[in-house]
């Protein structure tokens, strides 16, 4: 057991410090740099117009404008980790065939799910290293905006943040498995992610008037919920002013640890039989 976890440590340290070093990481990094730079920008010059977004004679209280801002913030941060984990963990089994160096990863002595469970460590932590600018971004500019807010409803939101990196890493991962050419793996997922899921939430919405909960977007558009409580669905009227409540919450933190645990799995037995020729 001591030695398991000793390889994994290991492999852990190795790739994560390949990640830090990576042209990938700063890509990604200065690509978060940029929104948060643009957020930062949108949220104090359009906070004024937020009276005329609601249409109404009075002026928007402040708590409300404040869930308007941090539900923007969210939105964005949603979607970022899914730039990342494509970059960080597309490569991370498909390049070793590709690039031939599984010749040389392969022969060392350890186990095949202690090389993919590390892997998986490095490349999840790096896509959270990148992301570290946004959330401090957003929290100085809650408290810019907001004096003497609250971070409670943030640190839930970036809690659970932290888990659909895990599910969009592992997922990435179990996509990487099936490919030996990084294009693919990158290609794949964002096609994945980003159309396949739309599409079959729009259609599911359309003829059935179904929200398809258990798709890994639906599940981290719990992210922005947490402070305006707007139904992912594009057919939906689920709206409301309080958030998402908690069962719609642990529904989609389960959803992303069965993405976790299904992907990881998947991935390891494919990894586990693949050759290089």
């Amino acid at each position: 057991m001591e030695s398991t976890l000793s390889s994994l440590s290991t492999v852990y340290s190795y790739y994560l410090k390949n990640y830090y070093r990576s042209r990938s990481f700063y890509l990604i990094f200065s690509l978060v740099s940029v929104a948060s730079v643009l957020m930062i920008y949108l949220s104090i010059h359009y906070l004024p117009k937020i009276d005329s977004l609601f249409s109404t004679q009075t002026s928007v209280p402040s708590d409300l404008k404040e869930k308007v801002v941090l539900y923007l913030w969210s939105y964005v941060m949603s979607d970022l980790p899914v730039f990342a984990a494509v970059f960080f963990s597309s490569p991370a089994i498909s390049s070793e065939i590709e690039n031939r160096t599984a010749f040389h990863i392969f022969a060392l002595p350890v186990d095949r799910s202690v090389l993919l469970i590390g892997k998986y460590l490095a490349a999840a932590s790096a896509a959270t290293i990148s992301m570290a600018i946004f959330v401090v971004s957003e929290m100085a500019t809650a408290e810019y905006l907001f004096p003497g807010i609250s971070f409670n409803s943030i640190l839930l939101s970036v809690g659970v943040l932290l888990v659909f990196i895990l599910a969009i890493s592992a997922f990435t991962f179990m996509v990487s498995s099936l490919f030996s050419k990084n294009l693919y793996s990158y290609i794949t997922t964002f096609i994945i992610y980003f159309i396949v899921f739309n599409a079959a939430n729009l259609i599911l919405s359309l003829l059935y008037n179904y929200n398809a909960f258990f798709l890994l977007d639906n599940a981290a558009s719990v992210i922005p919920r947490i402070f305006l409580n707007v139904s992912p669905s594009v057919f939906g009227s689920g709206f409301s002013l309080n958030g998402a409540p908690l069962s719609t919450l642990l529904l989609s933190l389960s959803i992303m640890v069965i993405y976790i645990i299904c992907s990881l799995v998947t991935a390891l037995v494919i990894f586990e039989r693949k050759e290089v020729r």
